[in-house]
């Protein structure tokens, strides 16, 4: 109730109650109403309150006394509770003064182990102090001291793996001696001699162990690079401690090396030099092997004629290899890195020169590979190429030496391109292994290579300058192409297939050459097809086929437009003029009416023919009588004269697909000139057209025979 009115209180106000009170006493005095219902009700109320009072009492009294009875009938159990309470209270107090000593035994226990704690940090603080002086004094004593034992391992044990760690052992007392301060103190000084004693015998001892394994490497048969690294590379140490110890002795064992290494490799690469040239084609190209050769021809006329096609009394063309075409030369290309050649096999086997090159070259790679690294560990040349160099130059040298002796004789277009490329393949090959001891010296064999290759070229460009000039000009026996267009063909397709992937299109120092080259086969075969008997006719014939097989040839290499692109034009400006020609020479009617005619018809357009007039006279110029022969004379000879222009086609081009294709442009300029000649009639004949109109082949059926003519050359 009370937080009810409290709750009220909050939401509402305060209530005020007075008046109910002075209700109350009014009714208690008898003073209010008997017909006022709430005093009545009030009263009533007081009255029950009363008797409930009472009654409440007499209750409270009666348990009051049965209290006083329990408590009393309960006094004995209290007592001995009481008992129990004093008793505890003293083993508790006990327990207090227990626990009081115990507190106090506690804090003079803290107080020494404070001291405990305070005394063991200065201990170790000592012991630490005296550990680090011991082992100070343990390094120097073993920095200082000689023992028996040391002395008796460098003097007298088996140099082996177990005598580097005598001898690291030997190298950190010499530097702990060396240093400044260690020299003023009198234990070094004692020491110092012995030292120096055990330095020169192991500096004796090792100067003789690495000369007897650089010896070694003088046996036949030994595999340098196993010796090197399974021997050698162990006791590099040795070379270290020799430079720091005996620099004198360190630069001995170097030289004594060099000039071991250098002997041996020079005598092995000469030795496998030898025995490749066993191996190389009997026959080498010579001067005589130009695109027009000029030596060692007959005196007579008929004696040329034969050297020049390969015919004379040289040597045979099965014995001479492949000087102008590839014929499978470029496959070398795809196995750069198959393993050398071994010279000393049954299998007498004849290879091209720049197979031998490839076979000792890679050879010389892997070789000088192999070495640089070693150099580099063993004697820790951090990648300088000086010692390289003095050990490898002699056999470089060789090498040089020996592709100089072949140069100078060497006319082999073919073979130095692809000597070129191997140079190149194996340049890039160095780079990826991050080895560059070999760049002068594959530098130095472009420089040979390039400058001769264009020798050659340039010789072939003179054989076909000369040959332009009339007693040196070859007269071609037909209009067949000639073995000089074939020649050029092989050689050029071959320099253009050969020419580096990478390169844009031709390095400078074949493009020039070859256009010089082309300029010049052009000029030879244009002289020589004016001197061909057969007149003018003949002379096409005869650079048809001849440009026909140079674009052959270059297809079949599958070389790139800028290649062929010159050789197109020519052979198609040549065909639209044997073309004509065979136009002019079976029908020179034909042509030579409509290239008269049209001109006086020219100016008459299909606008302004008069329509639904009277027949009007042809225009000046136009020749009816001859209008009317010629296309009788064409509807009468048409077809026997593209028979013979096709048996003549036949037999004059050796290249049938390249035969088929003239005969298409022939035949299709034929119905050219017929369908103008049409034109013309019809523009000098607007309105009725002439009698013998009637007589004109028609259009469809010359196209039907131009097919039957194509599918009988497929």
């Amino acid at each position: 109730m009370v937080a009810d009115a409290t709750g009220a209180d909050a939401g509402f106000g305060p209530v005020d109650f007075s008046d109910l009170h002075e209700l109350i006493e009014a009714a208690q005095r008898g003073g209010a109403s008997q017909d006022d219902p709430v005093a009545a009700a009030l009263e009533l109320g007081v009255q029950e309150t009363k008797r409930v009072a009472a009654k409440i009492d007499g209750r409270l009294e009666l348990l009051e006394d049965e209290s006083v009875g329990d408590y009393v009938a309960s006094f004995q159990s209290f007592d001995s509770l009481h008992q129990e309470i004093v008793a505890t209270d003293g083993v508790l107090e006990k327990m207090e003064r227990m626990l009081g000593t115990f507190q106090c035994d506690l804090s003079t226990i803290s107080d020494e182990i404070k001291m405990l704690q305070a005394d063991s940090l200065q201990m170790n603080t000592k012991l630490r102090n005296r550990r680090a002086l011991q082992t100070l004094m343990s390094e120097y004593v073993s920095s200082v001291v000689v023992s028996p034992q040391l002395v008796r391992q460098i003097c007298e044990e088996e140099i082996n793996e177990a005598y580097l760690g005598y001898l690291s052992e030997l190298n950190k007392k010499l530097d702990h001696v060396k240093q400044q301060e260690m020299q003023k103190l009198p234990s070094c000084a004692q020491s110092a001699p012995e030292l120096e004693k055990l330095r020169t015998k192991a500096v004796a001892r090792i100067k003789d162990f690495l000369v007897q394994k650089i010896n070694s490497l003088k046996k036949p048969k030994t595999n340098l690079q196993i010796l090197q690294r399974n021997v050698l590379v162990r006791f590099r140490f040795f070379t270290q401690f020799l430079a720091e110890h005996h620099p004198a002795v360190a630069e001995e064992v170097k030289a004594h090396y060099v000039g071991t290494m250098s002997g041996v490799y020079s005598k092995q690469f000469k030795t496998y030099l030898t025995s490749l040239q066993k191996l190389e084609l009997e026959y080498s190209p010579t001067k005589a092997d130009l695109l027009v050769s000029n030596e060692g021809q007959s005196g007579s006329a008929a004696g040329r004629l034969w050297d020049n096609l390969g015919l004379g009394r040289g040597v045979q063309l099965k014995e001479k290899g492949n000087v102008f075409s590839l014929s499978g030369r470029d496959v070398i290309l795809e196995q750069l890195e198959k393993d050398p050649i071994i010279a000393h096999t049954k299998e007498k086997m004849k290879y091209y020169h720049e197979q031998l090159f490839r076979s000792h070259q890679m050879l010389l790679m892997d070789t000088a590979t192999s070495e640089f690294l070693f150099l580099n560990d063993f004697f820790d040349t951090k990648g300088d190429h000086h010692l390289f160099v003095e050990v490898f130059g002699k056999t470089t040298q060789v090498f040089l030496d020996s592709l100089e002796a072949f140069l100078a004789n060497c006319w082999d277009s073919v073979g130095l391109l692809l000597m070129v490329r191997i140079v190149d393949f194996y340049r890039k090959r160095m780079q990826s292994r991050e080895v560059s001891c070999l760049d002068s010296y594959l530098d130095a064999l472009q420089l040979l290579l390039w400058p001769r290759l264009r020798v050659v070229l340039d010789a072939n460009i003179l054989s076909l300058r000369k040959a332009c000039q009339p007693n040196n000009m070859p007269v071609p026996a037909n209009n067949h192409p000639h073995l000089v267009t074939r020649r050029f063909s092989e050689l050029a397709a071959s320099l253009y297939a050969l020419s580096s992937p990478e390169d844009s299109g031709l390095p400078d120092t074949l493009q020039q050459p070859l256009l010089a080259m082309q300029q010049e086969v052009v000029a030879l075969l244009r002289s020589m097809a004016a001197r061909l008997d057969g007149g003018a006719e003949s002379g096409l014939v005869f650079l048809v086929n001849n440009y026909d097989l140079v674009l052959t040839v270059f297809h079949e290499r599958h070389l790139p437009r800028t290649a062929t692109q010159g050789f197109e034009d020519l052979l198609g400006e040549q065909q639209q003029h044997f073309v004509e020609k065979q136009l002019m020479r079976h029908y020179p009617d034909l042509v030579t009416f409509v290239k008269n005619t049209e001109p006086a018809v020219a100016n008459i357009g299909e606008a302004n023919m008069p329509r639904g007039q009277p027949s009007q006279s042809p225009p000046a110029g136009v020749d009816v009588q001859k209008m009317e022969q010629v296309v009788r004379n064409f509807a009468a000879n048409w077809k026997r004269e593209t028979d013979r222009i096709h048996q003549y086609v036949l037999t004059s081009f050796s290249n049938l697909s390249n035969g088929m294709e003239i005969l298409k442009k022939v035949l299709t300029q034929l119905l050219l000139y017929y369908t103008r000649l049409q034109k013309v009639i019809h523009k000098a004949f607007p309105q009725q057209t002439p009698a013998f109109v009637q007589e004109m082949v028609a259009n469809t059926t010359i196209m039907m025979e131009i097919k039957q003519y194509s599918r009988s050359l497929v």
